[in-house]
């Protein structure tokens, strides 16, 4: 009798288990997005060929069919962007702020490389506040802009106001653990 207690009490509390993992289990999205930015900073000449941009990126992100919380996002990007002038390849790095309208954040970083105007490569997030708190994903990013030929005729300690250019995230996979 007292055996058969116990494996109903381990039974049930299995049991409970599987459907708490289950609960706890994160929904997957994946979203489109577009984000027009403007870019400032400042460009300096690192070598006989090479060119660095040090500035921020800034934008707002747009969810291809608008459902989504992050949707109309602040996006603040820290970053660095090498340009050599020669074979006219670029490769950057930056880390990212987003900033949703109800005031959360997420974090994310990104590396790309290509040829003047185009920077393809990875986007990660890397964290979040309130309701984004252990979120993770990434996506490909594809980065579209002037900011190379602005900076083939500027003076080394040259200040950029206004690059500008487009970031796409064609294919953003994230979660966000349920409590």
């Amino acid at each position: 009798m007292k055996i058969r207690s116990t494996c109903l009490t381990v039974m049930f509390m299995l049991l409970f288990t599987l459907v708490l993992a289950a609960n706890l289990q994160a929904e997957e999205k994946t979203l489109n997005i577009l984000a027009p930015w403007e870019a400032a900073g400042q460009i300096f000449k690192v070598g006989p060929d090479t060119v660095q941009f040090i500035g921020t990126f800034q934008g707002i992100m747009y969810i291809e069919d608008g459902s989504d919380e992050l949707d109309a996002a602040l996006l603040v990007c820290p970053a660095t962007q090498e340009i050599n002038m020669a074979t006219s390849e670029t490769v950057a790095h930056g880390r990212c702020m987003i900033t949703e309208s109800g005031g959360s954040r997420v974090y994310a970083e990104f590396t790309c490389k290509g040829r003047l105007g185009s920077c393809d490569g990875n986007f990660k997030l890397t964290g979040g506040e309130g309701p984004y708190q252990g979120i993770q994903g990434s996506s490909k990013m594809v980065i579209r802009s002037a900011l190379g030929g602005m900076a083939v005729d500027m003076d080394s300690g040259s200040v950029i106001r206004a690059a500008k250019g487009l970031a796409a995230w064609p294919n953003l996979k994230y979660t966000v653990p349920t409590n």
